[in-house]
């Protein structure tokens, strides 16, 4: 092996360690700071200091000079090293920063024994304070010269002496344009401002700061935060004035958005407490009515006196259920909960059932209620039915509550898209009541509020209605909008998307007709409704005219002899001659083929004695549907199993359900709720069985599955739940507990409620509190069917 390298070596140290240091004393006369000696291998071999500083010759002699460097120049030492040592440079100068936080800067030397590098040797100079100035000045200079503030100087005099970069880009003129004095580019009152307050203040104060605007060279305005203050030299004397302006546009923006955020915050909480308010008199009235009217009833022997307050009670308990139910929908619509459940029905039987219950109070209003359903829509459609009933229920409610007495009321409903099966509907419901102004429009369908504070004085009200069908609305896929002015009426017109299901035919006239034999006469003194007449009748191509009053019809009748009209459709109640003696007349001119058909918002038993003496052969409800009109003219003109349960030729009364031979088990805990299923099913015949808890029903099912035939079943039970007690009897092994229909009988109604109740094995649900109707409609369903 050839050892020559590390002789070689070894000579250096040897050398440089025995080398003559007179240079250092020379030196050492002139540098105040370090005098070092570094060897071939960069060691440092010697070191003199004049003071005491932040290290000592102990810390220093001995150690690998790179080391002396902090790590991050440690690579950029030993690469200037190696150049002095390969002779590429005679000399270094370098600076850097040192391991013990300082900045010091280095010259070495080179010196060679016999041509061979053998060390280095020179001074250092602590160069902290400098290099920290320089280094700040650096970032001072980038955010002056990078940054996006406008920044200029200017002299005592206010002449402008330097303008930023950034200057040029918030305002967007070129700097060739020179400096940006301030009359070229602060607003007037900005200028204004600056001059009378901001210069008084800087001589003053030192420093100054406003809001203001400066204008770009386009024109736009810019919203800024302008900072003055004096610049100062070592004497402290004020030598110049500094501007820093701040574009704040963001800021403003932000700062009116978390006012409008607060300002929407506080109307929603000033809205709040106004609802709660107002819902605490709403409960409490119809509360008040029950509970009074229940004491009332209690206290009397009288029979019809007991019958009225049962009834008041009645009336108020729905309308405190429908409060609630607002209440509990309005809650799941800000818990973002509120879903539909979508199923086939017929839309047209859907707007007879709506119509019937918002017909009563038009009715005590002595309103005019029309429907205006165009022949295209379809007979059956598929979507949420429960969910747009109330939705047009509630609009109907509106309408009739803010429309005076004898005005009038028009629900219409047109297809405006189709598209295979998938069609948009859109229903209108006008009034001529009160009018919406153009600002309360806005707060409309707005939770929690009402378009105006004394509606809910005027007219009562939770202000939950609209908010709820707008949600309803926007889940079926349409919007709604208001049109009206103050004291001509309000039109809400809304659309939504659904799928035409079409299970059943529209309604047609008897293709046997002939029309040469038929004309007709329809005598209201409603122009809507004679309209209505008009239109319904061009579409089914049968002539008809109409007459506004009795004394008009039988001047008609009179003057068509040669053809006269045989169907008659006449309105019961009109000014001077009423629909009974129009009645007489006509049959008294008329021949035996001579039809008259009542119509009335009342209920036909309350006339029916006296219509039918005075020749009336037909009876038909307002508001009038298409289906309805074209059944009864088919009655007329003998086109058999046309006859519409709409037509009320005969009297008739509820449905009576004969549940004899069927045997129902009836899971309830509470005996209040048991006493009133015993009242519902008492004129059915059905057997009844109860069980107080889940438990029970569950172990009465199991002792004789046979001897039940539907079993109701509540589900809030103590010992076992409804939801429980209905997977153990399905999980009986007997073929009867399979096929036992099973009804939820609970006051959780929500969808997921419903969906929970099947998912459990049960077949379908009825909600709390009971209607009796639906209840025994159900139970006709799985019992007769």
């Amino acid at each position: 092996m050839d050892n020559s390298g590390n002789k070689i070596t070894e000579d250096i140290i040897q050398d440089a360690t025995g080398m003559d240091r007179s240079w250092m004393a020379a030196f050492w006369e002139v540098f105040t700071e370090c005098v070092i000696e570094i060897n071939a291998l960069c060691v440092v071999t010697n070191l003199r200091r004049h003071t005491d500083g932040i290290f000592s010759s102990v810390d220093i002699v001995g150690k690998y000079f790179p080391d002396l460097a902090a790590d991050k120049d440690r690579a950029f030492v030993i690469n200037e090293l190696e150049q002095l040592k390969n002779g590429v440079v005679p000399y270094i100068r370098f600076q850097f920063l040192s391991a013990w936080g300082r900045y010091y800067r280095w010259t070495l030397m080179p010196f060679y024994n016999k041509d061979i590098f053998s060390g280095c040797h020179g001074v250092a100079v602590d160069v902290t304070e400098q290099t920290l100035k320089e280094i700040t000045l650096n970032w001072q200079r980038a955010i002056i010269e990078e940054g996006n503030d406008f920044i200029s100087i200017s002299n005592m005099d206010g002449h402008i002496l330097y303008t930023n970069p950034g200057a040029y880009r918030m305002t967007g003129y070129d700097p060739s344009v020179g400096m940006l004095d301030p009359e070229r580019v602060y607003s007037p009152s900005h200028l204004a401002k600056v001059d009378d307050e901001g210069i008084e203040a800087v001589m003053i104060d030192g420093s100054w700061t406003g809001l203001g605007e400066i204008i770009c060279q386009d024109g736009s305005p810019v919203s800024v935060e302008h900072t003055m203050f004096i610049v100062k030299n070592e004497f402290n004397e004020a030598i110049l004035i500094a501007n820093v302006i701040r574009d704040i546009t963001v800021f403003l923006e932000h700062e009116r958005t978390l006012e409008q955020a607060r300002n929407i915050a506080e109307s929603a909480s000033a809205a709040k407490s106004e609802f709660l308010s107002r819902m605490s008199h709403e409960i409490r009235t119809p509360m008040n009515a029950i509970i009074g009217m229940i004491s009332i009833g209690l206290s009397t022997d009288d029979t019809d006196r007991k019958n009225y307050c049962f009834t008041r009670a009645d009336s108020a308990s729905k309308h405190l259920l429908g409060i609630i139910n607002d209440i509990l929908d309005m809650s799941k619509i800000e818990a973002e909960k509120f879903e539909l459940s979508d199923s086939v029905f017929d839309f047209e039987d859907a707007l007879k059932n709506i119509t019937n219950i918002a017909n009563v109070r038009a009715e005590e209003k002595q309103q005019n209620f029309i429907v205006n359903l165009e022949p295209d829509v379809p007979v059956s459609i598929y979507c949420d039915r429960l969910r747009l009933s109330q939705v047009i229920t509630n609009l109907l409610t509106n309408a009739i509550k803010f429309t005076p007495e004898k005005g009038t009321v028009i629900l219409s409903v047109n297809k405006v898209k189709e598209s295979g099966t998938d069609i948009t509907l859109q229903v209108e419901v006008s009034d001529t009541g009160i009018g919406i102004s153009k600002e309360n429009q806005s707060k409309l369908f707005t939770s929690f509020n009402q378009a105006d504070s004394s509606i809910s004085q005027n007219f009562g009200g939770t202000g939950l209605g609209l908010a709820i069908s707008k949600r309803i609305i926007e889940l079926m896929g349409g919007d709604i909008r208001v049109e009206s002015e103050i004291g001509e009426g309000a039109k809400f017109i809304f659309t939504f998307k659904a799928k035409s299901a079409e299970e059943t035919s529209q309604a047609e006239i008897y293709e046997k007709v002939i029309f040469d034999n038929i004309n007709v006469l329809a005598v209201d003194d409603s122009i809507d409704t004679r309209d209505y007449f008009i239109s319904i009748m061009n579409k089914l191509n049968l002539p008809c005219d109409v007459a506004q009053d009795g004394r008009s019809a039988i001047k008609m009748i009179r003057e068509k002899k040669e053809n006269p009209y045989n169907i008659y459709f006449v309105d019961w109640q009109m000014p001077g001659m009423d629909g009974i003696e129009l009645t007489k007349k006509i049959k008294e001119i008329g021949n035996e083929n001579t039809i008259v058909i009542m119509i009335s918002a009342h209920d036909w038993n309350t006339i029916e004695k006296e219509a039918k003496k005075a020749g009336v052969d037909h009876f038909i409800s307002k508001p009038l549907f298409p289906s309805t009109l074209i059944n009864v003219i088919n009655t007329c003109v003998g086109a058999k199993g046309y006859k519409s349960s709409d037509i009320g030729d005969n009297k008739t009364g509820g449905v009576n359900y004969d549940f004899t031979n069927y045997s129902i088990l009836i899971a309830e805990d509470i005996e209040i709720n048991r006493e009133i299923m015993s009242a519902i099913l008492s004129e059915t015949g059905a057997g009844i069985e109860y069980a107080v808890n889940g438990k029970i029903a569950v172990s009465m099912f199991t002792d004789a599955p046979e001897r039940y035939d539907l079993i109701l079943m509540d589900i809030n039970m103590p010992e076992m739940d409804g939801y429980e007690a209905t997977r153990a009897i399905r999980s009986n092994s007997t073929a009867k507990a399979k096929e036992i229909p099973i009804i939820a009988m609970t006051a959780n109604v929500f969808a997921e409620d419903i969906e929970k109740c099947l998912a459990s094995g049960m077949n379908d649900h009825t909600g709390k509190p009971i209607d009796a109707d639906f209840l025994l409609s159900q139970l006709s369903k799985y019992l007769t069917s």
